[in-house]
């Protein structure tokens, strides 16, 4: 029988393997579009894509973080939770939906049925974490991705439909194998400790917290998909996701280390941090070597040298601020990352509106880079802070 060092291993792995399918989901889905219908077909489908990512993110609502602290508190009672929550927050999902539907330019049924399913699954990711579910979610996901690459694989020509159609196939395999893995867990009783009314306001700090980290990383998509031709929009989607790809890596770097690094003295935590940053300068050269084959082995892309070093600047910062989040989140400064999120945000956005006309990919790259060296910049002076409290 495996020990509990290895079992934590085991699930991390799991989870790690679990994770690697969103890079080579990322890449193969495009790939195959960009072969067989060009880049202009996959730039035409990001703006819907884009409004779709913004729905499921906003109805999650911070759930997963909110449910897994209400699980802790009340671990007999998940079932109740768990249906009092998807209930709560599907009124979200039903009103924005609706209200999409209006603009026929970006909506389509297919669409819809992908916000359900992808509401749906995202509702699971609490009880997955919270039973360690790992393993079995990792083979869900991977079914899932597998049926979508062969419906495009195999479909005659591709559009924007043809996509907007595998999304939904994916995505009913995933919540088809992830209920039947699951359903024991439900129950639509009411929790005696439930206040229905107030769910959206006490997960509504999870939710800005995740959501200002969405736009903080993905605000320079959002003004290329405005700015740009949809073929310029397909390239750059592909290049920088590859890339926010390599900068994810630190979260999960951090994961088998989450419950120490909250545990730690802060000097040791900055130690850690040390380390990690001085891995991830080292791992800059291989990270710009693998980008290079895929773009130019995998998608034939023509892009200029210029891109490389304004990658290494976009993905290092997050390398040395990530382990000090749970440091933060231990004091209570959850409030302080969030602003420093919506602040990165806006420092993107505007950089990208500059830059991106004038240098293409590789100022769109910076801009987003600008963000992140802003945090960096922030979670210092956080740290300093901490430093000065009794006791640190």
């Amino acid at each position: 029988m495996a020990s509990l060092e290895q079992q934590r291993w085991l699930r991390f792995g799991w989870n790690a393997a679990r994770y690697a399918l969103g890079p080579i989901g990322g890449l193969l889905i495009p790939w195959l579009v960009v072969r067989q219908s060009g880049l202009g077909t996959w730039g035409d489908v990001q703006t819907p894509l884009i409004w779709l990512q913004l729905i499921v993110h906003i109805t999650a609502w911070g759930s997963k973080e909110f449910l897994l602290k209400q699980f802790a508190a009340h671990p007999h009672e998940q079932g109740k939770l768990l249906g009092n929550s998807i209930a709560t927050r599907g009124v979200l999902l039903v009103v924005m939906t609706v209200v999409w539907l209006f603009d026929t330019r970006m909506m389509s049924a297919s669409l819809a049925i992908a916000a359900v399913l992808l509401f749906l699954n995202s509702s699971l990711e609490p009880v997955i974490a919270w039973h360690k579910r790992f393993k079995q979610a990792a083979l869900a996901d991977l079914i899932g991705l597998v049926v979508q690459v062969a419906y495009i694989g195999t479909s005659v020509s591709v559009h924007g439909e043809t996509i907007f159609v595998s999304i939904c196939l994916n995505q009913a395999v995933r919540a088809f194998l992830l209920l039947a893995l699951n359903w024991s867990v439900f129950s639509w009783e009411q929790p005696t400790h439930w206040d229905f009314r107030t769910h959206l306001h006490r997960a509504l700090p999870f939710f800005l917290i995740g959501f200002s980290g969405l736009l903080a990383s993905r605000i320079d998509l959002y003004t290329a998909n405005a700015l740009l031709e949809r073929a310029e929009v397909g390239r750059y989607q592909i290049v920088a996701s590859l890339f926010i790809q390599f900068q994810a890596l630190a979260a999960l770097a951090v994961a088998p280390m989450a419950k120490d690094l909250y545990r730690l003295k802060l000097e040791s935590v900055a130690r850690y941090t040390r380390r990690m940053r001085t891995w991830a300068l080292i791992g800059l050269a291989p990270m710009c070597l693998v980008a290079w084959a895929v773009f130019t082995f995998l998608f034939k892309f023509e892009l200029h040298w210029s891109i490389y070093p304004a990658a290494c600047a976009l993905v290092w910062p997050v390398y040395a601020f990530v382990p000090m989040m749970n440091q933060l989140y231990k004091h209570h400064r959850e409030r302080s990352v969030m602003w420093a999120n919506f602040a990165a945000a806006v420092v993107t956005c505007g950089l990208t509106l500059i830059l991106l006309p004038r240098l293409g990919v590789a100022g769109g790259l910076l801009a987003a880079a600008a963000g992140q060296w802003l945090m960096l910049t922030w979670m210092k002076r956080e740290e300093h802070r901490l430093h000065a409290l009794p006791g640190m």
